[in-house]
């Protein structure tokens, strides 16, 4: 199992170029594990998507709907808020902007590192390059 930030769960739901590239990850590797966030960030994600003309109206809706079912289902598994999620946050972080250079993360990505961390995840999916960047400098193995 690997963390999955939510630029790499998007890849499971629309599809873009580098979609099949996510699907056979996620066939490969097991439930994907993403923080409580990941629903939220979709949500908007969809619905920008929609209001941009990308996807047909009412596409948005039926999208997190079908995200919300592979959480109920158990095909994605979310990390909970919880004190200890919020220590891991702060230590990500310290880790990461306290950094000679400093790191730049922002907020959900480092509560998506903080998640993957809490879980004792060693792989991390994303798609955005300046979270990968932290991930890396974390410690973890980016992918894909």
């Amino acid at each position: 199992m690997a963390h999955w930030d939510t630029s790499g769960l998007l890849k499971l739901f629309l599809s873009e170029a580098d979609s099949p590239v996510y699907a056979a990850l996620a066939a490969a590797g097991g439930v994907p594990l993403t923080a409580f966030i990941g629903r939220h960030e979709a949500r908007t994600a969809f619905l920008r998507r929609e209001s941009e003309g990308a996807l047909p109206t009412g596409e948005a809706d039926l999208l997190y709907q079908d995200l919300l079912m592979d959480i109920a289902n158990g095909d994605i598994k979310e990390v909970s808020l919880t004190p200890a999620l919020e220590t891991e946050y702060g230590e990500v972080l310290r880790q990461c902007l306290l950094h000679a250079p400093p790191v730049f993360v922002r907020t959900n990505d480092a509560l998506h590192l903080a998640s993957a961390r809490l879980q004792g995840e060693k792989e991390f999916v994303s798609a955005d390059f300046r979270q990968r960047a932290a991930a890396v400098h974390l410690g973890f193995t980016v992918l894909p």
